[in-house]
Parts: structure tokens; sequence; C-alpha cells
């Protein structure tokens, strides 16, 4: 069956935002430097190099290329709610830190030390507690693939005694594996760097491309599946958050003309395990209707729960007609959202997805609906694993090639930030407790295989083009390919490892 004529967006808001070119702005606009004026630095702050300095570590936001233009509503959406001050606390977050480790010496000259002086551990040390790291973790797997939970819970604790959170890669996939048994200090740094959230949050979804390759993917696949003569679409979002990717999408459906009414599910509160929910739906909503007046949009924003959808929807199709199109829109574990939902709650909401959209009321040639689907997780690439030592040791690959793809936009001197974004974007993903009970969910038969129940929709040679652009390939090691046995699939990857997946489905 031929797919209905691709329809090309008009987006600048995923401008690429390269390695070599940090200062194109994405999906934030231009408009960053007057934050950073209203912050008032004072000269000798500014000028000390011991201090670490935001604005020149995500230049991104803060210098933005003032030819780049986006919408001026847009602008509003995204800054709206994000306080000035929270640029200058960023700043202050760490020399507070050293300040309250050692009062003493406070009052002592702060000349700083010459480099010279300091005694850093040798490559070949380092490369040996990298090794031995390895090998205990490893030994975790497996002792815990045994049995033997006395054993596994000896081994963290021996790991937790050589791991930090300034480390390389390994190191601080580490450190954030053993918070199930210790602390280890880590709550100063998970407190500051929540107070300074949504800060982070800019700067981490602009300077990396996971969310905004997700997010371009999933709208891309519904703009080309929408049906001429759907007049509404009709958006049912898994996790709605912060609502950051829908702003692209409304002003393409405003210029086609289409009415909007998106459904945010309501989960319960410890349905969401480790980072809190910053992100108020009724400031969301607020944020996405006055985005929607200005381009003159007719968009309904509600929250309701599974069960209300359901029942609602299936009172819909007893009245019969209508030419409301359905969009399921889950997006599970991307690092930017720095909350993890369960596997479970994904599965009965495509289970719901299906039923819903095989008995809509809207009647297509093409289809009733559409699902799509952002993971972020490693279970995808692991769903084979024969035991829970491999399971293990492929959820550290593919966070290790996460935290890898981080520290490469970050020099040395800049571990501090580094370490507040870790703490926010990829901590909620790592944790030993956290693994076991997704090997056991998958164990049980939870592996989400969509295929079974939903056709896939092609990924476009188009969309391919445009999401290596968004992700910026060429200039760096992020890739971008179509994978799925029916190439409904979009894969991007640092070097060799998958870190996000958006698939495509319809009914």
């Amino acid at each position: 069956m031929m797919q209905p004529e691709v329809f090309q967006p008009s987006w600048p808001f995923y401008r690429v935002i390269s390695s070599n070119n940090l200062d194109q702005l994405g999906f934030y606009g231009t408009d960053m430097d007057a934050y950073v004026d209203a912050c008032q630095f004072s000269s000798s702050f500014v000028n000390n190099e011991d201090i670490y300095d935001i604005s020149s570590m995500f230049p991104a936001v803060f210098n933005g290329d003032q030819s780049v233009q986006s919408p001026p509503c847009v602008e509003d959406f995204l800054m709206e709610g994000f306080e000035p001050n929270l640029f200058k606390e960023m700043e202050l977050i760490f020399c507070e830190s050293e300040g309250n480790s050692s009062s003493s010496e406070a009052s002592m000259d702060t000349t700083p030390i010459p480099q010279s002086t300091l005694e850093l551990p040798g490559e070949e040390l380092q490369l040996e507690n990298q090794v031995s790291l390895f090998h205990l973790l490893k030994a975790y797997g497996e002792a815990m693939d045994g049995g033997q939970s006395e054993l596994a819970d000896v081994i963290m604790r021996c790991v937790s005694e050589r791991v930090s959170p300034a480390g390389e890669a390994l190191e601080c996939l580490a450190f954030n594996l053993c918070h199930d048994l210790e602390k280890q200090g880590d709550d100063y740094i998970k407190r500051e760097s929540c107070r300074n959230f949504e800060l982070a949050f800019m700067a981490f979804y602009q300077l990396f491309p996971y969310g905004r390759f997700a997010h371009f993917a999933a709208n891309s696949a519904i703009l080309e599946a929408l049906p001429a003569d759907a007049e509404t679409i009709h958006i049912v979002d898994f996790d709605l958050g912060e609502g950051i990717q829908w702003p692209p999408l409304i002003e393409d459906l405003a210029h086609l003309q289409k009415a909007v009414r998106l459904t945010a599910i309501k989960w319960k509160k410890d349905d969401c395990n480790w980072a809190p929910m910053v992100w108020s739906f009724d400031a969301a909503k607020r944020r996405l209707l006055d985005l929607a007046r200005c381009f003159g949009l007719n968009l309904k924003v509600e929250e309701m729960g599974i069960e209300d959808l359901v029942s609602e929807e299936k009172k819909a199709n007893k009245r019969g007609g209508g030419k409301e199109w359905l969009v399921f829109n889950t997006m599970l574990r991307l690092p930017h959202m720095g909350r993890a939902r369960s596997r479970q709650l994904v599965e009965q909401f495509l289970r719901v997805a299906g039923d819903l959209v095989a008995n809509s009321a809207f009647c297509n040639s093409g289809s009733r609906g559409i699902i799509t689907f952002g993971d972020g997780d490693s279970c995808e690439n692991l769903k084979n694993s024969s035991d829970f030592g491999s399971f293990f040791e492929g959820n550290m690959a593919h966070y290790k090639a996460l935290i890898d793809s981080i520290e490469s936009k970050f020099p040395v001197h800049h571990t501090e930030a580094r370490m507040t974004l870790e703490c926010l974007f990829v901590a909620p993903y790592v944790s030993s407790q956290d693994w076991y009970q997704k090997w056991v969910e998958m164990k049980q038969g939870c592996n989400l295989e969509l295929g079974n129940v939903f056709e896939g929709w092609r990924v476009s040679r188009v969309s391919l083009e445009e999401a290596r652009e968004v992700v910026g390939d060429e200039q760096s090691s992020y890739g971008v390919r179509i994978g799925g046995d029916l190439g409904n699939e979009m894969i991007l990857q640092w070097k060799s490892t998958p870190l996000v997946r958006v698939s495509t489905w319809r009914k």
C-alpha cells in the first residue's frame, strides 16, 4: 500500500549542534545572552580561572548565533519559568562545595597551585584500576546470576571503595551502580544538581542529540503518516513531562490547518523511580496553549488516567463518525528525561493503544492511527541475553557508551559540570537493583514485541537524511541508521553502540 506524500517540515528548532560549531542554536532560541547579563557577574568572579564558568561550558546556550531566529512564541514557551538566578547558582554550586569541604582553607591564600606540583596517577595505575573495576563488576553480575546475593553485596562494597564521580567513564558508571548500597557522599551532588535542574536540562537537551533525535524521528513519522482527510489529531502521550517534543509539531500542524487534542496520561507518583517529577502539567499545558494561539492552532490539552481514556474513547466510538486520527507516543528512559518508568507500564500503554487504534471510528485506507516509540534503554539490544551476567555486562556497555559520549564534550577542567549532568541524566538509569528487576521482567515475557500486534511504518530516506543533519553525524562519533526487520526503526548510536531507538508502527 502506498504511503501518502511526505510533508516537509520547517523546523528551525532542530538545527545541528556539532562539536565544531556549538554556537548554532537548536531548540531553545537565541536570546540567552540577556539571561547571562541579568546575573550581573562581578569581574573578580568571572576572571577567576579556578571558578567553574557555566557560560564557557555551554556555549550553545549562552553564545547563540543571532542570525538563527526562532518564533518568539516558541522562545516564550521554552523560557517561561526558568529563573535567571539559576545561571549564577549553577556557577556557585561547586565553589560552595569546596568551601564546605574545608572551611579552614577558606581564609588561606587562594593563589592557584602551579600545575607542576600536582601529582596525578600515572597512566599505568589508571589502566590497572579500570581493569580491576571491570572484573569486579563482571564478578558481581555472575554472583547475582548464581543467586549469591551476599557475595554480590561484598563485591559491590569493594567497588564503592575504588570509585569517584570525577573519574573516567567506567568509574562513573561503577559509582552510580553503588547507589543501592551506599550514598558515598553523593547526596550533596544530587541535592545541588536538582536545585538547578531547569538550567541543566536546557543545556543537556541542546548539547547532546539524544532527545532532539528521538523527538525529530517521532514527529517526522507522525507528519508522514498523517491522512489528508483527518481533521483532528489526537495525540496520547505516555510521559508528557515538560512537553518539549510538541512545539515543532504544533507549528507544522497549524500550517496544515489541523486541530490537535493532546492527552497526557496520568500515572501514579510511585510509577516513576529515582528522579522527582519537576515538571508541572499545568505549566506545560499553559505554555503549549500559549504557543498554539501564536500559530492559530485549535489545541486542547488534558490529563487523565489510562482507564479513563479507554472509557472515553469507547463512548466516542459508539457515537460513530468523526475525523479524529490517533497518535500514541511513548518516550522511555531518554537521558534528558531524568526519570525511569517501568517497562510494564509501557506494555500496558501499548496494549491499550493497539485496542483503541484497531477500534477507532476513523476509517482511512492508510491507517486508523500510529504508534511512535522512542527507547533510550538497553533492553532491546539485550533481549536475547542468556543469563543475568551477560545482561548486566550489556547494560554496562550501553551506559558506558552514553557517559563516553557526554564526556567527549567536556575538557578535564569542567569535571564538576559533567558530574552535574551525569547525576541528573545518567544516574536515574544506572542501578544494579533496577537492572536486575528489568532482567526479571524480561524473563517473565515483558519484551514489548510490537511486531506481533502492529504493522511497521517504514522510515523514509528523507527523514533519515534530516535526522543525520540534526545529529551532525559527519562531524562527530554519532551515527544514524535504519534498523528493525521492517525498516521502521531509526537508531542513534555512539560509535558502534546504539543509544536511542525510535520505531514507528500503525494498525
